[in-house]
């Protein structure tokens, strides 16, 4: 008896050992179709200094790279912000469409037509979709 719940304990472990998954890192990042998912999500958002896009924004791209070299594509004078890991895996997800800001100066008089940017972009976390930063531009 003692030898069959040896055999058991051993085929149960056996099995076990079997079944582990083998993850490799890029497993544990987000897929390029989520990371444009999460950025049309955000670009689609409106807050109160821009609408949300326009239109179903066309020619988007998504790169993966670290953050420090996603912040210099925005613009070649950003550092990363404080707290984040300059060598950290990002999507940096682009896109063309139409914006427009909505934050005019108060008293101005006439209210100058809204800003229109052309381009967006968004950093976001190749781990947890979270966005980190963004960028429109005319």
């Amino acid at each position: 008896m003692r030898y069959r719940i040896n055999v058991i304990v051993v085929l149960i472990f056996s099995l076990l050992a079997g079944c582990k998954s083998k993850i490799t890192p890029s497993d544990s990042y987000i897929s390029e179709q989520q990371a444009v998912d999460k950025a049309l999500e955000s670009a689609s958002a409106p807050r109160p200094e821009m609408s949300g896009a326009q239109v179903t924004p066309p020619n988007i791209t998504a790169k993966q790279m670290t953050l420090q070299e996603a912040v210099k594509m925005i613009d070649k004078n950003n550092q990363p912000a404080t707290g984040y890991d300059p060598t950290m895996i990002v999507w940096l997800v682009t896109m063309n469409g139409l914006w427009l800001g909505e934050m005019s100066a108060p008293n101005i008089v006439p209210t100058p037509e809204p800003v229109s940017y052309h381009h967006y972009a968004i950093i976001i976390d190749a781990k947890t979709g979270l966005g980190i930063e963004s960028s429109l531009k005319p």
